[in-house]
């Protein structure tokens, strides 16, 4: 009886072992909202077994009710950078696995809320050598990605992703590097968190323009990780200029912290008291999510033209050893801003150029261009062709 015995726990041990299936882990990772643009990227892992990966069919779902006409792709869409797959092969040499997976992985959206992300893994008929390339998933964590992938055409900002794993429709096989036999995989799907769709900014404008202040307001009808906005804004480009390919000069004028989550309408404003340069003035939003994506809004345009000249007191006063001096021109004209002391005697020509029309602003120091002025009362004169004026300053040292 020992003999018969023995054969029989060989016999087990040889078709269990034969039989035994390795388990897959699949995970989603890296989602992120751009516009309305969803990105996200497919990992997988090998807690207790190594697997080579061969034909496989991943399928999710998610929530088509916020989208428009839905469109799904590989990323990048046209070329390979080497980036998306972090597959490697057998030996771990050839890292060329990751084109030849990348390009053998297929995307197509099914019943209008699944995706299916199709794996066509290599076959013996395509090469002895192309052995290496079978891909090679063992035991380390969030290392062996698949791809990453775009679902486009986000139409409410409000709702969520909301990726699921479609485990019944969800296979994956390992093949022998070597006979390139497949068997199946035990797969383990781990469903990801509901993803945020982007803030939605639903108004953008400029309510009320005084002298060099413009008042500035916007709504958003909802927000998800929303760290706030970022207020740019530039001289616009005249209609002349546009042919040089002129480009606005953004600079950024405050930051206006967000409200992080909401499903509610929230109203931001902020009063840009500092409109001087010029007569047209351009602002955009700045929106910067907590985890430092950005996206830009329209741009709107103002136009703050005087209606006559004016050279308004200079602020601080008295000052040492600088101060500023703003004035206002109707019109585009040539503008000289001299100094002068109490005898007539003119010490600096601050400046001396062509302006166009607007409010304008220019600072005196009197420790630069080697003025040497001692403390007392000085005149300063804004002067054109059509117009001149006449103040008082104080340098008191």
């Amino acid at each position: 009886m020992k003999p018969i015995k023995y054969f029989l726990i060989l016999i087990f041990i040889t078709f269990g072992s034969y039989f035994a299936q390795p388990n897959l882990t699949l995970t989603i990772e890296n989602q992120n909202t751009v516009g309305t643009d969803f990105f996200f990227d497919v990992y997988l892992t090998a807690p207790n077994d190594v697997i080579y990966l061969g034909n496989s069919d991943f399928v999710l779902t998610f929530n088509a009710a916020n989208f428009s006409s839905p469109t799904l792709s590989k990323e990048p869409d046209v070329s390979f950078t080497g980036g998306n797959c972090t597959f490697v092969s057998v030996d771990a040499t050839n890292t060329d696995c990751r084109k030849e997976y990348f390009g053998a992985t297929a995307v197509t959206l099914l019943n209008t809320n699944q995706i299916v992300i199709n794996l066509s893994g290599p076959t013996y008929t395509d090469s002895p050598s192309f052995e290496h390339y079978v891909a090679r998933i063992d035991n380390q964590a969030s290392t062996h990605r698949l791809g990453s992938f775009k679902i486009s055409g986000i139409a409410n900002a409000s709702g969520t992703m909301d990726l699921q794993w479609k485990s019944e429709s969800t296979i994956a096989s390992t093949q022998s590097p070597t006979t390139f036999n497949e068997s199946p995989c035990i797969l383990t799907t781990v469903d990801p968190t509901p993803a945020p769709l982007p803030v939605e900014l639903s108004s953008f404008s400029v309510n009320s323009v005084e002298g060099t202040k413009a008042q500035l307001q916007w709504e958003t009808a909802t927000e998800v990780n929303n760290y706030g906005f970022e207020i740019e804004r530039s001289l616009a480009v005249n209609e002349d200029e546009s042919e040089s390919k002129t480009e606005p000069n953004w600079e950024t004028v405050t930051f206006v912290k967000g409200h992080g989550n909401s499903n509610s309408t929230k109203t931001y404003s902020f009063t840009d008291k500092n409109l001087v340069g010029g007569s047209k003035f351009v602002y955009r939003l700045k929106q910067i999510d907590i985890d430092g994506t950005f996206e830009y809004s329209d741009a709107v345009e103002i136009e703050v033209l005087p209606n006559k000249y004016e050279l308004l007191q200079n602020y601080p006063n008295p000052f040492n050893p600088e101060t500023n001096i703003k004035f206002s021109l109707p019109e585009d004209a040539k503008i000289a801003i001299n100094i002068y002391n109490v005898l007539g005697e003119r010490v600096a020509t601050i400046l001396n150029k062509d302006l166009k029309a607007g409010f304008h602003q220019v600072n005196f120091n009197t420790t630069s261009a080697g003025y040497k002025l001692s403390s007392g009362v000085y005149i300063y004169t804004l002067e054109s062709k059509s117009f001149s004026q006449v103040k008082k300053m104080i340098l008191m040292k």
